[in-house]
């Protein structure tokens, strides 16, 4: 059964190809508002003016992005999850898109009824790749956090249970992963997380698996 806590919600789509476009947006139809577009530009035009909460790309309008339209588009739409879907691509394309501010890269080999999921994850503050993608972007960040001194104290209030979460997460294990690791219910570990967030100051998943990276 769907979540339908997202009825209602504004979701841009935007795939050139007309065919897969009317595919995708009838399996998405039920439970959002699916506004669909083969251009970028008349896309970004209207977000700008409706700020949709979702915007899922084509990732063919980003192949070899000289114009850093990615990145214009989330800085255009600031309110607005960006989630790319595509045939499979390289890992460092998928981080690039990580990068100039997508929160997530759907393989369209995956059956359409997962994007469903995806988008929920990404709804809600989390990004959606595979599992080899964040541990890739992490090691790339190799710059110091700069921890500040709430941050540091904040890490004392953390209590055991988060902390093993947080040190899973840095790893890029999956709430399910984690759920079986400790022996938990998926419901718990996102509990966990909604408490480490809320301490740490921290944004999101991606941010919270960077800063632990960065303190082993």
């Amino acid at each position: 059964m769907k979540d339908t806590s997202t009825t209602q919600c504004d979701l841009f789509l935007v795939i050139p190809e007309q065919e897969h476009l009317a595919e995708v947006r009838s399996r998405l139809s039920d439970v959002y508002a699916v506004s669909g577009f083969s251009d970028i530009d008349t896309m970004q035009a209207l977000a700008i003016e409706k700020n949709p909460k979702l915007i899922l790309c084509h990732q063919s309008l980003f192949e070899e992005d000289k114009n850093n339209k990615l990145t214009d588009l989330a800085r255009r739409c600031p309110d607005s999850r960006i989630m790319i879907i595509g045939p499979p691509r390289p890992m460092a394309i998928q981080i690039a898109a990580l990068k100039q501010g997508a929160r997530g890269y759907f393989n369209n080999e995956l059956p359409l009824s997962k994007l469903h999921d995806a988008l929920e994850v990404i709804l809600h503050g989390e990004v959606w790749v595979e599992r080899h993608v964040i541990a890739g972007l992490i090691d790339e960040l190799t710059h110091s956090p700069g921890i500040s001194e709430q941050q540091e104290q904040a890490l004392e209030t953390l209590s055991p249970k988060e902390l093993e979460v947080a040190k899973l997460v840095s790893h890029g294990a999956t709430n399910k992963m984690i759920a079986r690791e400790m022996d938990i219910t998926e419901r718990t570990v996102k509990a966990h997380l909604t408490n480490i967030f809320q301490k740490m100051g921290l944004p999101d998943r991606l941010s919270l698996a960077i800063f632990f990276r960065d303190l082993r």
